[in-house]
C-alpha cells in the first residue's frame, strides 16, 4: 500500500507509463506473442508496450490508483489489457502464463510468501515460458532492521531455478538518484 498511499494517489504525482525497453528486447528475443502476468505492475509501462506488440496482458497491483491509470491509458490507446487490484500475499493463480514479471515485489512481502508466490509463479509458467525478476538482495539501503520484506541472499534467486534454464542473470549495485542510495539487485531471466 505504500505506492498508492505515498506516491501513486498524490495530487501532483503524474503517471508517466515508462515501459523498460530492455526488459521489451530481452522478451521479444525469446517470445513474439503469448500471454503475460505483471505482478506489482506499478505505472505498467512495459505491459501497455507489450499489449501493442499484441501479447495479451494481465496486470496487478494493490493500488487502485495505479489500476484505473492504467486501464484510462489502454482505453486511450484501444489497448486490451486485464488490469485489476490484487494484494500479492492473497493472490490465487487462476490460469498458465507464458512471461510472468515481478520487478521490485518482493521487499514488500514477508519471506514466506515470497517464496510462496515463486512456487506459485513456476507452476503457473507454461512450458517454455519466462519468469523475469528483479529483486533486492540482502544489505540494500532500504532494508531496515525492522523489514518484513523479503531481500533476498546472494545467488538465492539464481539458486531458486537451478531446474529452469536461467538465459540472464546478474548481482549489481545501482544508484538511485531520487532516493540518493545505491541499490543491491538481483536480475533474473529463466526459461522453464
Amino acid at each position: 500500500m505504500f505506492f498508492e498511499e505515498k506516491v501513486f494517489s498524490r495530487k501532483d504525482y503524474e503517471f508517466t507509463f515508462e515501459a523498460d525497453k530492455e526488459l521489451i528486447e530481452e522478451i521479444l528475443k525469446n517470445r513474439k506473442s503469448g500471454k503475460v502476468l505483471d505482478l506489482g505492475c506499478g505505472e505498467a509501462g512495459t505491459s501497455l508496450l507489450l499489449a501493442e506488440k499484441g501479447f495479451e496482458v494481465t496486470c496487478i497491483d494493490i493500488s487502485k490508483t495505479a489500476i484505473n491509470n492504467i486501464k484510462k491509458e489502454a482505453e486511450k490507446k484501444e489497448l486490451k489489457i486485464i488490469a485489476f487490484v490484487a494484494d500479492l500475499e492473497k493472490f490465487e493463480f487462476e490460469k498458465d502464463y507464458d512471461i510472468i514479471i515481478g520487478t521490485g515485489i518482493f521487499h514488500f512481502l514477508p519471506e514466506e510468501n515470497s517464496l510462496k508466490l515463486i512456487d506459485n509463479i513456476k507452476k503457473h509458467t507454461k512450458k517454455h515460458g519466462l519468469n523475469i525478476f528483479e529483486v533486492f538482495l540482502q544489505g540494500d539501503p532500504s532494508q531496515e532492521e525492522d523489514s518484513e520484506g523479503y531481500y533476498f541472499k546472494p545467488n538465492e534467486l539464481r539458486d531458486l531455478y537451478s531446474n529452469w534454464d536461467i538465459l540472464d542473470y546478474e548481482e549489481y549495485e545501482d544508484y538511485d538518484e531520487e532516493e540518493e542510495q545505491t541499490n543491491k539487485i538481483a536480475y533474473l531471466i529463466a526459461k522453464k
